[in-house]
């Protein structure tokens, strides 16, 4: 793509950010991006197939940059309790920049449809694509929880599938109260960014020996 179909694409995909967090995925319109975007409806359809398609692209933007941070961000660090705390800080890094990154931490949690109800060769593809950066994220959480365990390093108290959900869905929950707080003023949240990126360093140091 040429820089100005970069931008374009990146405006239509913002866009949907917000829309989708304001509306919610099921609700939300190709006609409501395009609003957003200041855009006409027909030129959303020559980047995308259609609403999934942008959920999809938006989905796997995210992880990519997730597997692209992770993989300069860990590779020079020995300790896996360090290791840990540096890919959970990856995932603060993105979702906590701003009110429109928060919006993303929301549009995450929606589901996908299954492979065999997908028409579109390229929508599965995407869905797979997805799938597997996930999948890899699991494992290396994993690899890295076990190597800490066997190392003495992290509590053998628990399992290392036990914990990895244990440290996601802390990391999942609290972002998603941000979101609350911020864009629908939901009172009794009462955290920042901050104490996010600190919550998640002392839930991790709990688990050190």
């Amino acid at each position: 793509m040429s820089p100005k179909s970069d931008l374009k694409r990146k405006l239509i995909l913002d866009s949907a950010v917000k829309v989708f967090a304001d509306l919610g995925y099921q609700y939300a319109t190709i006609d409501d991006i395009a609003k957003e975007a200041g855009i006409a409806k027909g030129s959303i359809h020559a980047y995308f197939e259609n609403k999934l398609d942008v959920l999809l692209s938006i989905m796997l933007l995210f992880w990519q940059a997730v597997t692209d941070a992770n993989i300069i961000k860990i590779s020079n660090i020995d300790n896996p309790v360090d290791t840990l705390k540096s890919i959970f800080s990856t995932f603060q890094d993105i979702l906590l920049q701003d009110k429109q990154s928060l919006s993303l931490g929301k549009i995450l949690q929606e589901g996908l449809p299954k492979i065999d109800m997908i028409k579109s060769e390229q929508l599965q593809q995407k869905i797979i694509d997805i799938g597997r950066q996930g999948k890899n994220l699991i494992q290396t959480i994993d690899s890295v929880i076990t190597m800490g365990q066997k190392k003495g390093l992290i509590k053998k108290c628990i399992s290392h599938q036990v914990l990895r959900q244990i440290l996601g869905g802390s990391s999942q929950s609290l972002v998603y109260g941000l979101f609350m707080q911020f864009s629908q003023g939901e009172v009794g949240i009462g955290y920042d960014q901050q104490n996010v990126k600190d919550a998640m360093n002392v839930l991790i140091d709990a688990f050190a020996v």
